[in-house]
């Protein structure tokens, strides 16, 4: 019996950690770039205890699908968005640990320096883009990245690419550590103007999954409960005898 007790446990603790993340990905279906969580178990060490009962030591994993969103034209011509692989770099503003995201939406700070809303710098070949305060003229961006403001050429974006993207760490929304992760220079990035990428995350999707969870979560609490009824029973009988 007490096996029963252990694995609905078990069970049910995996699913508490599943509905969190799936309503952590539903907070993020209108963040930009942002790319949706996986949570799956993994079983180990697969056994029968001596009264036949299957047990087993599990462990939860999390991992990041980042598989593309779709592209939402903006007009605005510090939107950008990558048709193909790749990652831009963010910095904190006078250095520091670089994150990479696929959030390409970008304002211009106070010194002209291009940055995220969240105050991050927005890194190009050569280090933080600054873009021309005082002078005017529509900032261009090619689909390579280069960017020009009126006839001056600024920079271009640095757009990082991973052999292995999936051993990325998120840091918080849209943003990711390289943790073991070694970043590469894209060889032909593909960076297009006036578009943001969205959220990869489906909302029906995600509440279907969190019906889901919700009954089987309750189908666990039902077997716990007829379990502790069972020997609750059993130890009256016996106490009896």
């Amino acid at each position: 019996m007490l096996p029963r007790f252990q694995n609905a446990a078990a069970a049910m603790s995996e699913m508490r950690l599943q509905q969190e993340q799936v309503a952590n990905n539903l907070a993020n279906a209108s963040t930009t770039g942002y790319k949706k969580d996986r949570v799956f178990t993994e079983a180990l060490n697969e056994r029968l205890t001596k009264d036949g009962s299957p047990i087993s030591d599990r462990r939860l994993e999390q991992a990041n699908d980042l598989s593309g969103g779709s592209l939402k034209e903006t007009g605005n011509p510090l939107d950008v968005a990558l048709g193909d692989e790749g990652f831009f770099v963010t910095q904190p503003r006078g250095g520091g640990a670089e994150r990479y995201t696929r959030a390409g939406h970008f304002v211009v700070g106070s010194q002209g320096t291009l940055r995220t809303p969240e105050g991050r710098e927005v890194m190009g070949e050569g280090g933080p883009i600054q873009l021309p305060v005082e002078q005017g003229g529509d900032i261009s961006i090619s689909k390579s990245g280069r960017i020009t403001a009126g006839q001056q050429r600024v920079g271009a974006l640095r757009v990082a690419t991973f052999e292995n993207p999936e051993q990325l760490e998120r840091t918080s929304g849209a943003s990711f550590a390289a943790g073991d992760a070694q970043p590469q220079a894209a060889e032909n990035p593909v960076v297009l103007q006036g578009k943001v990428e969205t959220s990869n995350v489906d909302p029906v999707t995600e509440l279907t999954n969190m019906i889901e969870i919700q009954r089987q979560f309750e189908a666990q609490q039902k077997t716990i409960q007829t379990t502790d009824g069972v020997l609750g029973r059993a130890t009256q009988s016996l106490g009896g005898m």
